[in-house]
């Protein structure tokens, strides 16, 4: 029976763009806001600061850096988080599992920037029993150990837990550790599938 619902956070509860950053930047740039996404998102020091391994102001020198760019840090960190909208849909799902009494923990690969803004602006954040940042515990998805820390958030074995994303390839990272998992195509689908497992929604 299932006891805990974890969900990631993008693109299943906040909509995001990523290229809206590399737009921003790029009117200070030489650079387009294509080369600006390939090159910038693919870059290991985004994947250092989604795991806390280096600091907000460090990312920021980096960014200037490479790209060529001087602006205020304050404006960068605007440029940086506004770039999330709230998913009512999945907004209102999460409601009726609090209101079933379900734990629900978020389990998402972030940094500490963009959650900062997210917990300032979207109030959805509160419903959350607990959260698993990867920037926080030092590994992002699809690392077990991340898995790992949820579960250990929970008094829920593996088979009475279901993880909620919008990859493919994490749902089976959680899978491969007995969780149950649902890849998220769109809240229709996502109420039927959890209905599936027994999980009251509404």
């Amino acid at each position: 029976m299932i006891r805990t619902v974890i969900f990631d956070l993008g693109n299943v509860i906040l909509d995001f763009d990523h290229r809206l950053i590399c737009e921003r930047i790029a009117e200070y740039s030489q650079y387009s806001t294509d080369e600006m996404y390939r090159i910038g998102l693919n870059a290991y020091e985004f994947k250092l600061y989604n795991e806390g391994r280096i600091k907000s102001e460090d990312l920021f020198q980096w960014v200037m850096e490479r790209f060529g760019v001087d602006i205020p840090y304050d404006s960068f960190r605007s440029i940086w988080s506004d770039i999330f909208s709230m998913n009512n849909s999945v907004g209102a799902v999460l409601s009726g599992l609090k209101k079933n009494g379900y734990h629900l923990i978020l389990l998402s690969n972030t940094n500490e920037l963009h959650f900062d803004y997210i917990r300032e602006n979207f109030k959805v954040i509160e419903v959350f029993d607990d959260l698993i940042l990867s920037y926080k515990v030092g590994y992002s998805k699809p690392h077990e150990e991340i898995f790992r820390e949820a579960l250990g958030r929970t008094d829920s074995p593996p088979e009475d837990c279901v993880y909620i994303d919008d990859i493919e390839e994490y749902c089976k990272a959680a899978s491969n550790l007995g969780i149950n998992s649902i890849t998220y195509r769109s809240t229709e689908l996502l109420t039927g599938e959890l209905k599936e497992l027994g999980v009251m929604v509404d």
